[in-house]
């Protein structure tokens, strides 16, 4: 057996005081063990010696015969001790050995950028993809001015950044080797409620259904110019990102590149995206990317649930109360079910975002319109209010945090 320290020795004399029992002999031999060899041990004694230099140096100060060489190695000694108390202090709460978690967690093995733009995702797998957190910083890059974004993009490792502009609209292509991301910026902070009230329900149809009418239209205006980039990079790989209104440009985008220009998508993710097309869009859209679109949602963010008559496609993961919960794979039996080890999921475990009526649509509309009733500061200064609570959870900072 192995042999104890003193921290260990001294924690079983306690429970020998307070349980009132005996040592066995092969208890009190492993206590002379340790007793011998544990180099606490030696340190306690030599600590003791210590104090006896020290108190000995004392008492013959009285008698005039005062020797410094003996008085410092005692206080030398003395400082053993305190280093020894501090090494039992910080020891962990534990009499034995340390055991380290060994339960298989699903983690993000990807370490450089073109690591992650490699990987290939099952959307409905557990939300730990390396690129997902890629995808979000690519997100939150493009509300950067033009110069910080293509700063920041190009010192994560792109080789190349095009930037795509129509009015208040904003894209980039960044591209490395043989992948690259296109991503869309969303509706500014600041203007993100007027964004939400003067949201409609006007939808477009396209050939595989209908769309928001005002996305189509978004990113229609930006396609020409993303058709010049792609075919000037040939890319064999193509992700696609966006975070609020950015998502649902990203989505329409997913649709005219994959269905109407035959492009391979690698992926699409988008965070915090409102809903862009009907049933029989979305229908398509689920079967031609099959598997490779996810999109997040935190909490209580508002906009993922608006326009109320239209809807999501792909998975769905959800931060909400701590966890995660995800929305019902197109098969129940995922990959984690019987053939893949594990249990199969019930459908009462999976979830979808609550639907808004179009009552509730218009009441919220009515809401963010309210003003505000002012805060003010210790100091006296006004606090900056907003008329509704969807910006706390739709930031996009928030949603790259929360995939950390």
């Amino acid at each position: 057996m192995p042999s104890p320290n003193l921290q260990t020795i001294m924690l079983a004399f306690m429970q020998v005081l307070v349980d009132r029992t005996t040592i066995h002999v092969s208890d009190a031999i492993a206590f002379i063990r340790g007793l011998l060899t544990g180099w606490e041990f030696w340190l306690f004694l030599m600590a003791i010696v210590g104090c006896l230099f020290s108190f000995w140096s004392i008492w013959h100060v009285k008698k005039h015969e005062f020797n410094p060489q003996r008085l410092g190695i005692g206080i030398a000694l003395i400082l053993l001790v305190v280093c020894f108390g501090v090494s039992v202090v910080k020891a962990p709460p534990t009499s034995g050995e340390i055991e380290e978690e060994t339960r298989d967690k699903p983690i993000t093995v990807a370490a450089t950028l073109k690591e992650k733009l490699d990987e290939s995702i099952y959307a409905y797998d557990y939300p730990g993809w390396a690129i997902a957190k890629e995808l979000a910083q690519c997100s939150s890059d493009v509300y950067l001015s033009p110069v910080e974004a293509e700063e920041a993009l190009k010192k994560r490792g792109y080789k190349s950044v095009a930037s795509l502009n129509s009015s208040t609209l904003v894209g980039y292509v960044a591209s490395l080797s043989d992948t690259s991301v296109i991503m869309f910026r969303g509706t500014n902070p600041s203007e993100i409620q007027d964004w939400f009230i003067n949201l409609s329900n006007r939808s477009r149809k396209v050939d595989h259904g209908n769309v928001h009418a005002g996305f189509w239209t978004g990113y229609d205006s930006l396609h020409g110019q993303l058709a010049k980039v792609l075919e000037a990079s040939k890319p064999k790989k193509v992700w696609i990102t966006g975070h609020s209104l950015g998502g649902a440009l990203a989505v329409v985008c997913a649709y005219r590149l994959s269905s109407m220009e035959n492009l391979e998508i690698a992926g699409v993710m988008t965070f915090g995206q409102p809903k862009v097309g009907n049933p029989a869009f979305c229908k398509h859209m689920e079967v031609t990317l099959s598997g490779r679109m996810v999109h997040f949602v935190n909490e209580s963010d508002l906009v993922p649930r608006v326009p109320p008559s239209f809807d999501h496609f792909g998975s769905l993961v959800w931060y909400k109360g701590g966890g995660i919960r995800r929305s019902q794979p197109p098969m129940l039996a995922m990959r984690s079910g019987p053939e893949g080890g594990g249990e199969a999921l019930s459908e009462d475990e999976f979830v979808e975002i609550p639907e808004m009526t179009e009552e509730e649509f218009e009441q919220s509309k009515l809401d963010m319109q309210l003003p505000g009733n002012v805060q003010f500061t210790p100091d006296g200064e006004p606090l900056m209010q907003r008329r509704f609570s969807l910006v706390d959870d739709h930031d996009i900072a928030i949603y790259i945090d929360r995939l950390k």
